[in-house]
């Protein structure tokens, strides 16, 4: 009898783990005390692979409850309102807090030991000094070095910019493995020294932004932060600006530079290139989603050989690989299945084709997230041809077999040499293409994000 019984919880256990990650996500709820902030409209924001997104909405009450339910997962929050936001990590399904004031410059209040109270001192820590060395400056600049207030305010402003480096310094160093240190150290602007003659801000805000702000921390990654960090710095960047004026040479720089400040590292490479390609959509801005998407596969794809002419040739005629190009109909090379040798033998309302090697990490992780969804969609009519360019067959069938393949599997072994890499103009993979029955692109996704978003949007 014990043995069923602990078999019975066992069971119960498993149904609710699996009811929570299959069936839906928690149920969370936000409960805020806002006396001050009566009929006002708050937003409750939180950042995903592609940028930040509304979660839902809601209205302060006459009795200053401002309340909302949700289905989500514990993470980084921000309510957004008119006169500002307010940011929070909530780690529990019924989460309060209270503000008396208003946002920005109103008293917070967690519950006792949340880490969200150090986080918001941390924040008005900041604030305080950052509104004073702001004041002081302003008043500066308005006034005449001979003026006999000029050196003593010149000394307030560098005493309080000392405070300031000081704590930021003392963070840094002492308390970095706290997210409230964290997330507090990486919205913090920085102001130049008085003392630096011709040194505009916004020289000295590029040249300091990231000085306390990581796009490999895990604990930033797609929270409304570090996009909101994102569009600051393409701000001083001046890329709009720099879009009117057609200047592609200053954007690709800008945005070459942006992606090595990701220092490299996959996954916020994934979510910088969604951002830029939701922010800057293709239909209005082609040239600037082609210096994405080439900044992207440089850094985050395999097998590419930029010192290569044909490659090169490749690389710029990749760019007419977008949706409405006729594909080639290609030979499909030690397919796995003898009735579908090449493209056109696919039987499918929608195809993915995917070219990828067992040598690139890139393509397997791709693969394998492949792997989660096919199911779904190839009910609804989606096909996978799955093409490796590796130069090793029984490498190649071997990783077929141990990873489950289930879809079309081929192999041109004559690689980034082959016929199908020089009819698609591949030169890095893995690269994607969605094909319907006519062999007409429906879209070149980038990433498996991008991926997503076009089968929900074709098969919805």
């Amino acid at each position: 009898m014990s043995l069923l019984f602990m078999n019975k919880k066992i069971l119960v256990f498993l149904f609710a783990l699996l009811a929570q990650n299959v069936f839906g996500q928690r149920q969370l709820k936000l409960i805020a005390e806002m006396p001050d902030c009566k009929k006002e409209q708050f937003l409750l924001l939180r950042g995903d692979e592609g940028g930040v997104y509304v979660v839902d909405q809601a209205e302060v009450n006459e009795n200053g409850l401002l309340s909302i339910s949700w289905n989500g997962d514990y993470g980084f929050y921000r309510l957004s309102g008119k006169l500002g936001k307010i940011d929070f990590l909530i780690s529990k399904a019924d989460f309060h807090f209270s503000l008396i004031g208003k946002p920005e410059v109103g008293e917070l209040r967690f519950p006792e030991e949340d880490e969200n109270n150090q986080f918001q001192y941390y924040l008005s820590e900041f604030e305080i000094r950052n509104s004073k060395m702001t004041e002081i400056r302003e008043t500066l600049e308005k006034m005449n070095e001979q003026d006999s207030s000029f050196k003593d305010l010149h000394t307030q402003f560098a005493k309080v910019q000392k405070e300031k480096r000081n704590l930021l310094k003392e963070l840094w160093r002492n308390h970095f493995d706290s997210w409230s240190v964290r997330m507090a150290l990486a919205q913090q602007e920085l102001l130049p020294n008085l003392k630096q003659k011709g040194l505009k801000y916004d020289e000295y805000y590029q040249k300091h932004f990231f000085d306390y702000f990581a796009f490999t921390d895990t604990v930033l990654q797609a929270t409304p932060i570090y996009y909101e960090k994102i569009g600051k710095y393409l701000q001083s960047q001046k890329i709009d600006e720099l879009l009117e004026n057609e200047n592609y040479k200053k954007i690709s720089d800008a945005i070459g530079k942006l992606f090595w400040l990701t220092e490299l590292e996959p996954s916020s490479q994934k979510y910088l290139a969604n951002y830029l390609m939701i922010r800057y959509p293709e239909h209005e801005y082609p040239q600037m989603r082609q210096i994405v998407v080439d900044s992207y596969k440089v850094l985050n794809t395999c097998e590419y050989v930029l010192a290569n002419r044909i490659i090169q040739n490749r690389i710029r005629n990749s760019r007419n690989n977008k949706a409405g190009w006729l594909v080639p109909d290609v030979d499909l090379k030690n397919s796995l299945d003898i009735r579908i040798q090449s493209l056109s033998d696919v039987n499918s309302d929608l195809t993915l084709l995917v070219v990828w090697s067992g040598t690139c990490i890139h393509s397997k992780e791709m693969l394998e997230q492949i792997r989660d969804l096919y199911p779904e969609y190839h009910d609804l009519g989606l096909e996978v041809v799955a093409v490796s360019l590796d130069s090793n067959l029984n490498y190649w069938r071997e990783m077929v077999s141990q990873n489950y393949y289930p879809w079309v599997n081929a192999c041109d072994t004559q690689g980034l040499n082959g016929s199908l890499a020089n009819q698609f103009n591949i030169y890095v993979t893995p690269s994607m293409f969605l094909i319907d029955p006519s062999l007409k692109t429906i879209a070149v996704p980038i990433t498996f994000f991008q991926l997503e978003n076009e089968l929900s949007q074709y098969f919805k």
